[in-house]
This record gives structure tokens, C-alpha cells and sequence, in this order.
């Protein structure tokens, strides 16, 4: 597209997150004509007067995207609304984001996604830890080969609130309606950065437990575990552990990395020679000190405003709209989408056989 041209944006979902998108949209310095649109048109007015230019307001996305022409759009609803939203759009003309899950089916994601080459229009879904700075930080040190190849990885990824509380607010939350319940709105985190690093599934094994945590049954525990043919990797997704454990572990040939999302770090450490007496007593020094550093970095980034709230979501959208700018790639692939894609499809699939087998009485 033209340079000079502003772009048309809609903000499709005026909910918590949309705070972050928009954020990102002030910082790539797009001059846009921005329409916000919720089914609560005042929610949609809260972010309004911050944006700082002329603002159109609506409150039916299918509407919206039938009367007005966009360069992009944001769709930020419930997950059971993606794919119908995104195809209306996409068919419009515009170029789409789509908040995680991207679809609740592996067919959905695919098709989106043919939708998009033959429009030739951009289709990106959320993963942004994916463009997190601890994260680049690791690929580029795998990438370097100084680690050698990778054995395995495994992340894990907790949220938790305040005791005898219902997650997200309560039973009405989207969250509940959605197929699998609120653990498939944190499956595509961990599952994004794994296939990220290990590439295509082959194979797909999957544990998870209602342990009376949530209501309704829902699950509140899963581990995934997934066979690449470059290595093995893992996740864990609890709804009982404190939001602040969020990391990944990636073991290979020649060193560690341990990258941690809460934190916002990265760390690593070589394998040298043999585990011996002076290893265990002063081994962990190094990486002690790595720690800290890493540590003062992001107090730094903090101190001096350089780090905001969701910077992966910020960083990803800003390279979205570089991408529109200069008919750039995809800043998020189509395989990544797609593998995430056909583990979220096994999980929810798995949840609901789990659901049935609990409901069966004897």
C-alpha cells in the first residue's frame, strides 16, 4: 500500500487486551482512521478519548466490516467468534489479526488461511510470546549453533487468582462457553513457542485433570507432550499456580537456555567436561550472575518507560503493520498457526471425551 496513505483499522472486541493494541498502534507511528466496535458501545467508548484522533464507534462487527472498507483489522472477541469475523473481513478486503486460539478447529485455521492467499490480504494470529525479547534472545542463540542442535524443550505456564475465586470473573466469562473451557485460552502460548522451536508434530499425547478447582468440571490441569524430528518437546498448563511461573526450559547438545516469560529473562549455560566436585560446589556462580544481569536489564527497561504492559503483543502487532507497509511476510507463519492449531484441535477434543467419561454413571 501507499506510504503516505493512512490506514483504515478496526479494533473489533474494546476488552482488556485491546488497551495493548492499540498502545502498539500509537507506537509503530501509523496515522490511522480508527473505528472501535463492541456490542457494549460503552466499553468501546473507554478507549475513545486516549487514542488522541478521530474515532468511529459501532456496535456490529458484520455490520461495520459490510459499510466500511479497512487496511486492517483487529478481532479481539471470544474465540468462538474468530473464524466467522475474520472470513467476513478477510472477504472485505482487509488485512486480519486475530487474537489466540486463532480457531477452535484445525479446518477453520487452514481455510483462513487459503481465504487470505486468495485475497491477498495478510492473516496473523496473536502469538506473541513469540516476540517477546527473552525469546528472540534464545532463538538467536540457537541459531548461532554455539548450543548445538536441541534435545528438548518444555514450558510451562501457570494462572492462578485470588483463593476461592472463580478464573476470569466467573462461570459467564466467555472462558466457559468456549469448548474445553478456559485452559484452551492458554494452550497457544506454550504450544506456539514449542512448535516454534522443534517444528511439525508427529506425534501428539495428552494428560490433563479436573481436580475441583474449577466449576463445572472444567480442567485445570494438562500436559502436552509432542514428537518432532528435531526433538521432543512438553508443556504444562495449570489453572492452580501462581500466574508468575511462566517459563521455558530448552535443553540441547551443548548448554541450557531457560527463558522466563514472568520475568521477562533469559539465561543460559554451557556444558563443560564432567560433573565433578568443583562443578557442584561452584557451577551455579556463572549462571547466578547471569540471572542477575539479565535481572537488571528488564529493572532498567522498567525504570526508563522502555517496557510496557504485553510487549510480545505490542512488538508482534507493530510488525503487522510493517508487514502491511512494505508487503512484508507474515510476521507470525502459517505453520506455526497451523501446528498450534492441530494441538489445540487434540486437546479440546481430548476435554471432551474426558467430560463424557466423567458424566457416565455406574
Amino acid at each position: 500500500m501507499e506510504n503516505s496513505k493512512n490506514m483504515r483499522v478496526g479494533i473489533i472486541g474494546c476488552g482488556v487486551i485491546a488497551k495493548d493494541h492499540l498502545g502498539a498502534i500509537k507506537d509503530s507511528g501509523e496515522q490511522v482512521e480508527l473505528h472501535l466496535c463492541d456490542r457494549n458501545i460503552e466499553a468501546a467508548r473507554e478507549f475513545e478519548h486516549g487514542f488522541g484522533c478521530n474515532v468511529k464507534m459501532h456496535d456490529n462487527a458484520f455490520k461495520m466490516l459490510s459499510e466500511e472498507t479497512f487496511d486492517a483489522v483487529h478481532i479481539l472477541t471470544p474465540p468462538n467468534s474468530h473464524y466467522d469475523i475474520a472470513k467476513h473481513a478477510t472477504e472485505n478486503g482487509a488485512n486480519v489479526f486475530i487474537e489466540k486460539p486463532m480457531a477452535l478447529s484445525l479446518k477453520e485455521t487452514k481455510e483462513l488461511y487459503e481465504l487470505g492467499k486468495r485475497k491477498g490480504k495478510m492473516v496473523c494470529v496473536g502469538h506473541s510470546l513469540l516476540y517477546m525479547d527473552c525469546i528472540w534472545k534464545a532463538t538467536k542463540l540457537l541459531r548461532s549453533g554455539k548450543m548445538g542442535r536441541i534435545i528438548s524443550v518444555h514450558s510451562f505456564f501457570g494462572h492462578s487468582e485470588k483463593k476461592k475465586s472463580i478464573p476470569y470473573g466467573g462461570v459467564s466469562h466467555w472462558a466457559y462457553k468456549t469448548p474445553g473451557g478456559p485452559l484452551i485460552n492458554l494452550v497457544p502460548h506454550p504450544a506456539s513457542v514449542i512448535v516454534g522451536l522443534l517444528g511439525v508434530p508427529e506425534k501428539i499425547n495428552i494428560l490433563e485433570d479436573a481436580r475441583n478447582l474449577m466449576p463445572n468440571g472444567f480442567s485445570d490441569l494438562l500436559d502436552v507432550t509432542i514428537r518432532t524430528s528435531n526433538g521432543h518437546g512438553s508443556f504444562t498448563v495449570t489453572m492452580a499456580h501462581g500466574s508468575s511461573s511462566r517459563y521455558t526450559n530448552i535443553e540441547c547438545e551443548k548448554g541450557s537456555i531457560y527463558v522466563d516469560f514472568s520475568k521477562q529473562i533469559m539465561v543460559y549455560k554451557y556444558h563443560r567436561g564432567k560433573f565433578g566436585p568443583l562443578s557442584k560446589k561452584f557451577g551455579g556462580i556463572g549462571l547466578g550472575i547471569s540471572f542477575i544481569k539479565s535481572t537488571f536489564g528488564v529493572i532498567y527497561k522498567v525504570a526508563t518507560g522502555k517496557m510496557k504492559s504485553n510487549p510480545g503483543t505490542r512488538k508482534l502487532v507493530v510488525m503487522f503493520y510493517q508487514a502491511i507497509r512494505n508487503n512484508g511476510q507474515c510476521p507470525v507463519s502459517k505453520e506455526n498457526a497451523v501446528n498450534v492449531a492441530m494441538i489445540l484441535e487434540q486437546v479440546i477434543a481430548a476435554s471432551k471425551a474426558n467430560k463424557i467419561k466423567d458424566n457416565v454413571s455406574f
